[in-house]
Parts: structure tokens; sequence; C-alpha cells
């Protein structure tokens, strides 16, 4: 609020909260008419009584304007609430308590016929006023969620939407004919960007086609073809029954030789917390994905030790929880459990064509993972890792065509995020000034 004294259209008033007034003090389209939520959704109350025996479907309304999804099913008698409600494809649906968060959503046809608690709620929605697409749109924008937390009351963390202040927000409504150009506008947008995100798949599957091409390699699964499967003893890596049986073999036109042929692997370690510090002293210390963003090293924690120190220029891979991702490391970071660094002997092999290897093969990198509660790469696993190793000047050659196709990539994921975020900044442009 920028003025001592502020005036609000009575005709505009839905509610005499001062906090609730300011909270929805919203610059708009004039050219549209307010009209209260609640002229166009009707609380939908069918209520079902949960029987044993029966199978349900249950909801999950994500947060942040991501949707409706299935959550599970359940056989009645393992279900405590017995009176719900039920639900049908096409409801508009809200938490009452994380509504102020963004939790709507738009039934569809996966949890048509399920049921929701008296914790959700669900309403018809009247499509001679507004287009369900329509909806779903303005929801997503932040105007619609601070009305929805301007409806909401209670303590911090418990906050629960009061439906009467909500279903009285007036939001600025078109005309079905203008929704639907509007909507029509919004698709535009919305299909450069899908047809930009074809193109990364087809870019994509290009690096891996030609990869494969270039170095001859044909992969086989180890097929369980007999009641008795000879392995020899040096070719085992781990005492699976399932990676016996399905394991992956590589063959090249070139020669094949281990990653510990061609490069130094250092393993990050737990060091004592005690020995981390938020102070920037010694090296950042880096544990796992959590540091890790976009390539980038985020993490806000030092160490003083030099034991485990990667160097600029070794591939930093993740072998814990998260596996894969490699990157060139951009300077000396000191190694926590969960990363690894693969440091190149580049007399043997270019660094880059590691790296664009290590990419290429990281789905069946993955699969050897062991561990029950999430999966993890040992030194071993990682130490006997496949890399075909053709000549020095044929590395290089793969390595630049593989840059070239990943600036390409780049280039077209902006352009499908600036298409992606302009179909949204255009639609809140229309409708909010």
């Amino acid at each position: 609020m920028n003025t001592i004294l502020k005036t609000i259209s009575y005709k505009n008033l839905s509610n005499w909260s001062v906090a609730h007034l300011l909270a929805n003090d919203f610059d708009y389209n004039e050219e549209f008419p307010l009209v209260r939520i609640g002229n166009f959704l009707t609380r939908n109350k069918t209520r079902i009584e949960i029987e044993d025996e029966t199978v349900y479907k249950r909801v999950t309304i994500r947060l942040y304007n991501k949707g409706v999804k299935l959550r599970n099913t359940e056989i009645g008698k393992n279900i405590g609430t017995k009176k719900q409600f039920l639900i049908k494809k096409g409801h508009f649906l809200l938490s009452k308590i994380d509504a102020r968060n963004g939790a709507f959503g738009i039934a569809t046809d996966e949890i048509d016929g399920a049921i929701i608690t008296a914790d959700f709620f669900a309403y018809d929605i009247d499509e001679t006023k507004i287009d369900p697409l329509f909806l779903v749109l303005i929801t997503t924008t932040e105007q619609f969620q601070k009305f929805a937390q301007s409806a909401s009351s209670g303590t911090t963390g418990r906050q629960r939407i009061d439906e009467t202040k909500f279903l009285d927000v007036k939001i600025p409504l078109p005309s079905i004919s203008q929704q639907k150009d509007i909507i029509k506008a919004y698709r535009a947008k919305k299909k450069i960007a899908a047809n930009k995100n074809i193109e990364i798949q087809k870019e994509q599957k290009a690096i891996t086609d030609n990869l494969y091409k270039k170095l001859g390699i044909e992969v086989s699964a180890r097929k369980n073809t007999s009641i008795l499967n000879l392995i020899r003893f040096k070719n085992l890596k781990v005492w699976s029954v399932d990676e016996l049986l399905n394991s992956e073999s590589i063959n090249s036109k070139y020669e094949v030789v281990e990653l510990q042929e061609v490069s130094e692997i250092i393993m990050g370690n737990s060091p004592s917390s005690k020995l981390i510090t938020n102070e920037p002293i010694g090296y950042k210390f880096i544990g796992g994905a959590a540091d890790i963003e976009n390539e980038k090293i985020i993490s806000k924690r030092y160490i003083n030790n030099d034991s485990k120190i990667s160097q600029e220029g070794d591939i930093l891979y993740l072998i814990r929880a998260t596996i894969g991702n490699p990157f060139f490391c951009d300077s000396s970071y000191y190694l926590g459990r969960g990363i690894s660094a693969i440091r190149a002997n580049e007399s043997k092999i270019s660094k880059t064509y590691l790296l664009n290897v290590l990419e290429l093969f990281q789905d069946s990198i993955i699969k050897q993972g062991t561990g029950s509660t999430f999966k993890q790469i040992s030194k071993p696993i990682l130490a006997k890792i496949k890399i075909p190793l053709p000549p020095k000047e044929i590395q290089i050659e793969i390595a630049k065509q593989i840059e070239i196709q990943k600036q390409n990539i780049k280039r077209l994921t902006k352009e499908n995020i600036k298409n992606n975020d302009l179909a949204k900044e255009e639609f809140i442009k229309e409708i909010f000034n």
C-alpha cells in the first residue's frame, strides 16, 4: 500500500476484513467484470460410506499449482475415516489446509470416482461461465494464490481456508468467447515450446546414435539361455543373481578398457562433522547432489582438510542415491561421501571424450548400483566401467561433434523455457495489468 488513504469501490467489496481487503487489492484488466468465485463453483458433497471389501482410489493435491494425481488405492477395511466424499472427473479440488500454497487442481480421468476426506473440497464447475482450462490457468497465477491466502486463517502451518471467504473473492472473468481466445493464444505459445522439446529429444537421440555408430558399439544383455550359466570369476562385479543373468556386455570396433586403466578415481568420504564449518576456510565441502545445481557447486560448507581434493578439469560423478550426472569440476573441492572425482590420464584418453562416454552409459552404470535403502556405486564397480578407446584424434573429433550438438540443445532449451514463460506472462498480462 503506497498511499495514506486507499479507496475501494463499494460494488467490489466482498468482505469487511481490512486484511482481506488489502490482500485482494490488485490491478486487473477493467474490460473484464469482477465475478465471485462462488458464481461459477458449487460445492459438491456426494457422501460415501466406506465398505470394508471395496477398493478405493485416493488422491493427492500437489502444492504450488502442480495439479491433482492418484496417491494410491486402498481396500476399505484399511481406511480409518469411514464417511468420505466421492469425486468425479472435472471437479475442481482444493485442500483446506494447503490452498494457500497453491494446492488446487482439476480431477482427471485417473482419479475419476476417487474419494476425499473433509480436509478437501470438491466443486462442480459451471462451464457456461468459465472454461475449465481457463480456471486451471488462472489458479496458477500469483494473484490467485494471494486470494487463497487472504481467505485462510489460523496458526502458521495449520491455516485453513474459510470457504465462505474464498467463494466471495472476486476475480476478473472474461466472457466464454474471450476465454477461448485467450486459451488459444496460450496454447499457441505452449505448442512452440513443445516443438522445441521434441527437437531437444531428437538432438539427444542423435548424440547417442552418432556415438554408437562412430564407435561401432553393440550392447547386448546376457540372457539366461541354459540351466547352468558359467561366468569367469575375474568378470564378476557383484554377487547378485539378477546382475549375473541380466548384465550388459559392450562390444566396440575399438579396444575396450576399464575406467581404472585410463583414469585415477578419487572416492569421497565422510569426515567428522566437527571439521565442517560455514566459515570460508580451506576447501568447499561437497557431499552429494544437494550441493550441486546445474553443474555448479552451491555448497556453503567448508573443511580445512586436503585428503580428498578434486582438481579443475576432473569429472565429478555422483555415486550415492542420485547416481550419474557427470560434469567437469571448475576448482578444488573436498569430496564428501556420495561423490567421486575421475581424473583422466590425458596421455591415453581425452577428458571430454571420457565425459561423453560416461554420459552415454549412464543408465547402464546406474543399474550396477547396490544397496537396499538407496543405490550407490562402489569404487570396484566404478573402476571396471568399460570404455571404448579409439585413437586420440578420433576421440577429439567425437568430442567436438558432441559439443556442437550440446550447444544446440542448450539453445533449444532456452527457447523452450522462453516460450513456456511467455505463454504464462501473456496470460497474466491479459487478465491482470
